[in-house]
């Protein structure tokens, strides 16, 4: 038998209460045998192995120091660029290859749920010493140990937690935990830097805890005058909830708590922020001030750090700043959690963990988690997204939510598979759609432009008729030809990408006008803007299309709500830094949900929303009967029940 059970800790939620608990009474054993220069052999024999995707100088040190301390080995590769990971290796095989050599893994990864991930691969025991901005539940045992050593107590106390709570990863396993042990929370963010909404559904749904986010203003307040403590003014909150004991509870403005128990300052994540939030300027500041007030002043101050300017240098001399114990409390916390691990082996208390089960989507590909940072946006094909369902409290979307990052995507358009017949999501197929989950036949899209490139119909179609001959098509081609030459001074500088499949078709016919009428072939292809793999590649006899430095001008047959075109132009800047990407329709119906407006137009024929304009293309070379023509219909809403599984 193992001496490690695998038992991996990748959320504070995998470990049970009672769980910590038990870290807490052997963190103080150890720390008291550490003390005393104690030998311990606790761990002989077992080997620790380190992988470390991102910077770090405590959690690292303090893991491999743990692991000394109880006398077992540690192998590590604390710059992971400089291991094949550089060469393209998936986590997935780096984390079993090193199973191989190793006992435990400790990881820590820029991606979202890339936690989830290793531990799923490896065959032994995965800690999450990080992954992205979503948790990192060691440094929340190191967080707990303290506050409560300091307070003799976790339930019941006030803790205000300042500055970035959007990025910070320590943050938001601390929120979980906190509100476990029945503590209150005053959420204090930075403009533009609040609890994520993911965490606050999570605790809503798995705690039944809410608690208030306020302003700094506010919080002064609440604290009695905190001139020390500030933030960038932002607009007001209306300062609502604190839990205790188990039940949430109003405070009125004249009733908020007698103290604040300990201030959780957190530092700029800079390395995960995309530009728009607010910079080091506007961020949180704290010194010695702040802990003047009648309602502070047993309050201790605690820091994950590293800290940046967010904490003053003064404060390191008051007791009351216990940072440096927290991070020193690394090692006894971290060696009771390696502990636990061979206590729950030993026990044979560890069995396979209950896991929803992913919904098995019919269509190709399957959808994408909507969070930019998540895992399987990044490792290769074999790391499918993979979702369960969500909570949205809009009816009009189906909520999905991604197994590793816990992140939710929103649906709004849902498809049968047997039936082939897709719907605008709506309350009144909640039961349909779990129907379709049960039996794997459940489709979801962006947009009803991937709903009928997948072949789907909608539920029911109105009344259709002809709106464009094949006559008038040809001639809104020509149009489009003759204002991209009007408008492109250097025809030898365009490339042409239509959308599939219409828009490619398109952007075909669109290459052969230009060139017969300036006798400049440009270079076509065609983009899927919903094939993550292979989106774009060239439909003209090239090797190879390339968009860098030049006018690009995208096709499509029509704009419906323009997420299909949006998501195209994003596949097109992703592969270089065109001159100028311009916007080519065959017809424009005048709205839709995305403010894109094209630069050519061949017709514009004002629709309603409810109406679906429908181009119809002969294939090029072919001698079918077909021919170019242009439909409009209505689609009906949904007024019965949908097609029922058969």
């Amino acid at each position: 038998m193992s001496r490690l059970a695998k038992f991996d800790v990748v959320s504070i939620e995998d470990l049970e209460t009672s769980d910590i608990e038990r870290v807490f009474a052997l963190a103080d054993s150890f720390a008291a045998q550490l003390a005393q220069g104690d030998q311990i052999t606790t761990a002989a024999g077992l080997i620790m192995a380190t992988l470390f995707y991102e910077p770090s100088t405590r959690t690292r040190l303090s893991f491999e120091s743990s692991m000394h301390r109880l006398g077992g080995a540690v192998i590590s590769s604390a710059d992971m660029h400089a291991s094949s990971a550089a060469k393209g290796e998936s986590l997935a095989d780096t984390v079993r290859v090193v199973s191989g050599y190793a006992d435990l893994i400790v990881l820590r990864h820029p991606h979202d749920g890339a936690a989830r991930v290793a531990a799923e691969y490896a065959p032994c025991p995965v800690l999450n010493a990080g992954d992205g901005s979503r948790e990192h539940p060691t440094q929340t045992l190191c967080d707990l140990y303290i506050l409560r050593k300091k307070k003799g107590h976790l339930k019941g106390l006030t803790v205000a937690l300042c500055g970035d709570l959007k990025f910070g990863r320590t943050v938001h396993s601390l929120i979980y935990a906190l509100a476990r042990f029945g503590a209150n929370i005053v959420a204090v963010p930075t403009s533009g830097m609040d609890v994520p909404d993911y965490v606050l559904k999570r605790l809503a749904a798995e705690r039944n805890y809410s608690f208030s986010t306020v302003t700094m203003d506010e919080l002064k307040s609440l604290a009695g005058g905190l001139d020390a403590l500030y933030l960038t003014p932002s607009a007001p909150h209306q300062m609502a909830l604190f839990t205790g004991d188990g039940a949430l509870r109003n405070f009125p403005a004249a009733e908020p708590p007698a103290a604040l128990d300990a201030f959780y300052v957190t530092r700029l994540q800079k390395e995960r922020m995309s530009g728009k939030e607010a910079g080091p300027a506007q961020y949180v500041r704290f010194d010695a001030r702040a802990l003047r007030t009648s309602r502070t002043q047993e309050a201790v101050v605690m820091h994950p750090l590293p800290r940046l300017g967010e904490l003053a240098y003064e404060l390191d001399a008051d007791p009351r700043a216990v940072y440096f114990e927290q991070a020193a409390a690394g090692v006894p916390v971290r060696m009771a959690l390696i502990a636990l691990l061979m206590e729950k082996a030993a026990a044979a208390s560890v069995g396979p963990r209950p896991m929803a089960e992913a919904i098995r989507f019919k269509a190709e590909p399957p959808p994408r988690c909507s969070n930019l940072n998540c895992v399987t946006r990044f490792e290769g094909a074999y790391l499918a997204p993979r979702f369960t369902l969500g909570r949205s409290m809009d009816a009009t979307v189906l909520a999905l939510k991604c197994g590793l990052c816990e992140r939710e995507l929103m649906i709004e358009y849902v498809g049968h598979a047997r039936s082939h017949r897709y719907y605008h999501f709506d309350e009144n197929l909640q039961g349909y759609v779990r129907q379709w989950i049960e039996e794997g036949s459940l489709a979801v899209f962006d947009s009803v432009k991937q709903a009928e490139e997948a072949g789907y119909e909608p539920y029911r179609r109105g009344p259709q008729r002809e709106i464009m001959n094949e006559e008038e098509v040809v001639g809104a081609i020509e149009s489009l030809a003759d204002q991209v030459i009007a408008d492109v001074p250097d025809i030898s500088a365009v490339s042409i990408v239509g959308v599939v499949s219409h828009g490619a078709m398109l952007a075909l016919r669109l290459r052969g006008l230009i060139g017969s009428k300036t006798k400049v072939l440009p270079p076509c292809a065609a983009l899927d803007a919903y094939k993550p793999a292979d989106a774009l590649h060239p439909i003209d006899g090239a090797e190879n299309f390339n968009v860098e430095d030049r006018t690009i001008i995208l096709v499509d047959d029509v704009i419906n709500s323009g997420w299909t075109v949006q998501r195209a132009m994003a596949t097109i800047w992703q592969r270089g830094r065109p001159a100028a990407v311009k916007l080519a329709v065959l017809i424009d119906r005048g709205h839709r949900a995305v403010p894109i407006r094209p630069n050519y137009v061949g017709k514009n024929i004002p629709t309603s929303r409810g109406e679906r304009v429908q181009v119809r293309l002969a294939a090029a070379g072919t001698e079918s009967k077909s021919h170019d023509r242009v439909m409009i219909y209505s689609i009906v809403e949904l007024r019965k029940e949908p097609e029922a599984a058969h």
